[in-house]
């Protein structure tokens, strides 16, 4: 009992006792064993954030308010400026280098096609340690004709951390243009979705990038006062932007390590060890990764990113449940191999890279079919293949969209 009680508590404020950050992976035993069981994944995401969460931010309350208080310090500094802003929320604070890379491409955007602007970076981890004290002093800063932006990514569930901002700036600042970045829609709280229609409903210089069909169809149903676009990931920018020459041998197996997946652990050890068998030479990761405590902010981490995208041009094929592995591979002009999810992420994803004529990309229908899939790709493309750089007419257009709402 007592060691059964020991992993719960590491479960809920980590290894150490001290209290875990949102998005902070927590890889114990307890929590890997929970969600090895195909059934439980979506379970286990909805207790983890329905019940789990709470508890967990509730300990680590002082935390949390200790990071808004640097925050409203940050904000405090502003007063003054003539400079135009662009105000960012939902700045990732985790090791997901998928949303980090999300992040520095957001930025790369605004710096690029809005010269001369401010950006002020607003994590969810620090706004929603005292949100409403935040919203307060942000109506004495935020001017009419400054921009807000939102994280891009899955961040639309109905229990998002993001999701306070979501609700809070469109009512704090009804006149202002609000974009959200690509974003996937799949709600697990029907209560967390009235809210979220309630709140972005109401503010009509809103523009959604929705990042798949499904999302976009979803948001035109339930934001019908909104502009809803369907938008690539932003970090489909960087395809073309490399070139990667060396040697490639053997495959990459990057596959997640949360509700989201769709196979059991058990299912993708199986996968390992046949394409092992098949193709000789194996590797294994995940997007989200150990960065050593670096700044996320600094170009050390943005420098780990483009490092981890240059290991993947070192395969010949990549298979993967990852939406951000699919696209780090097709930048490194790696063929990928698509495994299923539990939602429509990832596999509405690739729908981007098929329609834009891209051949060495295939959606897995199963597990059983992965390994001749991956073998057809690297014999078709040995040397790799170059992805098409879709997503660039949308970035070209898109400050014309923002400035249009």
């Amino acid at each position: 009992m007592r060691s059964i009680f020991r992993t719960c508590w590491q479960y809920w404020v980590g290894e150490s006792g001290k209290t875990v950050y949102e998005g902070q992976t927590m890889n114990n035993e307890f929590k890997m064993k929970f969600k090895s069981i195909p059934g439980l994944s979506a379970f286990a995401v909805m207790v983890n954030r329905e019940i789990v969460r709470p508890i967990r931010l509730a300990l680590r309350h002082p935390l949390a308010h200790k990071d808004n208080k640097a925050l409203l310090k940050m904000l405090n500094g502003l007063q003054g400026a003539e400079r135009p802003r662009v105000w960012y929320f939902g700045v990732p604070t985790h090791n997901n280098l998928g949303d980090q890379a999300q992040k520095f491409c957001i930025l790369a955007w605004v710096e690029a096609n809005c010269p001369g602007a401010e950006i002020v970076k607003i994590s969810s981890r620090d706004f929603n340690g005292g949100a409403a004290r935040t919203a307060v002093l942000l109506k004495r800063l935020v001017r009419p004709d400054d921009v807000i932006i939102m994280q891009s990514g899955h961040t639309m569930d109905g229990l998002h951390p993001d999701e306070t901002a979501h609700r809070m700036i469109p009512d704090s600042f009804p006149g202002n243009r609000i974009v959200f970045f690509p974003t996937s829609i799949k709600f697990l709280s029907k209560r967390g979705m009235r809210r979220d229609i309630r709140a972005i409903n109401a503010h009509p210089r809103t523009l959604f990038l929705a990042r798949d069909a499904v999302s976009a169809e979803k948001a035109r149903s339930i934001y019908p006062k909104v502009d809803v676009r369907l938008y690539p990931d932003v970090v489909t920018t960087l395809i073309g932007k490399y070139e990667f020459d060396g040697h490639r041998s053997g495959a990459l197996l990057c596959t997640r390590n949360d509700g989201e997946k769709f196979y059991s652990y058990g299912e993708i050890d199986a996968l390992a060890d046949e394409l092992e068998r098949q193709i000789g030479s194996l590797a294994q990761t995940d997007t989200t990764v150990d960065l050593g405590g670096i700044d996320l902010d600094s170009k050390e981490a943005w420098s780990r990113i483009e490092k981890v995208i240059e290991s993947y041009a070192h395969y010949r094929v990549v298979v993967t449940d990852r939406y951000h592995g699919t696209i780090f591979a097709r930048i490194a002009g790696t063929p990928v191999v698509v495994l299923r999810t539990a939602d429509h992420k990832v596999t509405s994803g690739a729908q981007w890279f098929e329609d834009a004529g891209d051949e060495a990309i295939t959606v897995a229908g199963d597990l059983a079919s992965v390994p001749d899939l991956a073998r057809g790709l690297m014999t078709r493309f040995p040397e790799g293949a170059a992805a098409p750089p879709f997503a660039a007419p949308y970035y070209e257009e898109l400050h014309d969209l923002i400035e249009a709402v």
